[in-house]
């Protein structure tokens, strides 16, 4: 009895928790590009890069065709101590200015080539993606025009996932999807703050203010979060995600289930060092609650009588998320099923749980490197 009664508690609040992010995507304005009365600034776009041969040729591509104007930017490549034709094939393009990485620096590689790349970054602003996305034709302008109409002092964009069709590629996907919405909500309703380091972009002058990645060196990960923590607590209100599809930034998902595994490890791993208390509120009821379904369903095989309860809770659970996936679904054009979403619920509360005990041990497989 008692565990039915827990499960109600944790289901008001993911309840509560979900619609509260349903409100906040459904507020948030769409992009308009309006009269341009003011010149667009100039702008760097930074790309860290660590052994991306296959992937870096198609970005770079895509960015000679944007619509922004080709004096107004610059594009710098770090590359990161890159093993295979990374390097070769950003020299290739006139237009890349590249930069090598020759020092070590014991896990916060990334961190280090993006300051590398501000520190030798012309523009007063720098838009930040890595090398194996590739960006809508108007991305750029659509950045640039934010960062025109709003003071802003970063700016986060939609990431979407692209798939095989595989089970594994699909579920990605999915999951993807309620982050990026979260991410919006969250900003929009300037209470849980979160960013995709494959699509933001910031003043340099505000990464210098706040002191860049100075005290979260020691960690491989959260070039994204730390960063927009420290400045969110400077500029509250100048924090804007831009809800178009002109700024989404395609990428690829993951080719195994032990590489999601390990992404999503190498993300968990980095949330005990969050200073943004509603976010790690909202990660702790998230984990619990996941856990505490898988429980059930563990249950029910000693206890039968348990296998209809686990399957209630994975119904009610499904029907709370689907209008928050349906809405941000039908944003980035992504065909879902509601049957197809139920089909991926038990995914979904077995994966949470599990990385969010196997990032306790704070090692992962990165980028061919062993993290710790």
């Amino acid at each position: 009895m008692w565990l039915i009664g827990l499960l109600a508690l944790l289901t008001l609040g993911y309840a509560g928790l979900i619609l509260h992010f349903k409100k906040g995507w459904d507020a948030l304005p769409g992009f308009t590009s309006g009269p341009r009365t003011t010149p667009l600034p100039f702008v760097t776009v930074l790309i860290p890069a660590r052994n991306e041969e296959k992937n870096i040729g198609a970005l770079l591509d895509a960015l000679s065709k944007q619509t922004y104007p080709q004096e107004k930017r610059e594009v710098i490549v770090v590359d990161d101590h890159s093993t295979d034709r990374t390097a070769i094939i950003a020299r290739s393009f006139s237009f890349v200015k590249l930069i090598e990485l020759t020092d070590d620096c014991e896990n916060s590689y990334k961190k280090r080539a993006i300051e590398k790349g501000i520190e030798q970054a012309s523009a007063p602003f720098i838009i930040c993606t890595d090398a194996d996305c590739v960006p809508e034709a108007e991305w750029l302008e659509t950045i640039g025009c934010t960062y025109l109409q709003n003071e802003c002092a970063f700016i986060a964009a939609p990431v979407l996932l692209e798939n095989n069709s595989s089970v594994l590629g699909r579920f990605q996907t999915l999951d993807f999807l309620v982050m990026q919405g979260i991410t919006a909500a969250g900003i929009q309703q300037q209470s849980i703050y979160m960013a995709n380091g494959a699509n933001m972009s910031y003043p340099k002058k505000v990464f210098e203010w706040v002191g860049g990645y100075k005290e979260s060196k020691q960690l491989a990960s959260g070039d994204d979060f730390f960063l927009l923590h420290k400045i969110q607590k400077e500029y509250p209100s100048l924090i804007h995600f831009i809800k178009s599809e002109k700024a989404i930034i395609r990428t690829q998902a993951l080719p195994t289930w032990s590489e999601f595994f390990q992404q999503r490890i190498r993300w968990a791993s980095k949330s005990s060092h969050y200073d943004n208390r509603p976010l790690k509120l909202v990660l702790v009821l998230v984990g619990i609650y996941n856990l505490s379904l898988l429980v059930t369903l563990a249950l029910s095989i000693v206890c039968p009588p348990f296998l209809l309860l686990a399957l209630a809770s994975k119904l009610v659970k499904s029907l709370i998320e689907w209008p928050f996936v349906h809405a941000v679904a039908k944003f980035f054009k992504v065909p879902i099923s509601g049957f197809q979403f139920l089909l991926f619920q038990p995914l979904h509360i077995i994966y949470i749980p599990i990385t969010g005990i196997l990032s306790f041990q704070k090692k992962y497989v990165w980028k061919g490197r062993k993290v710790h």
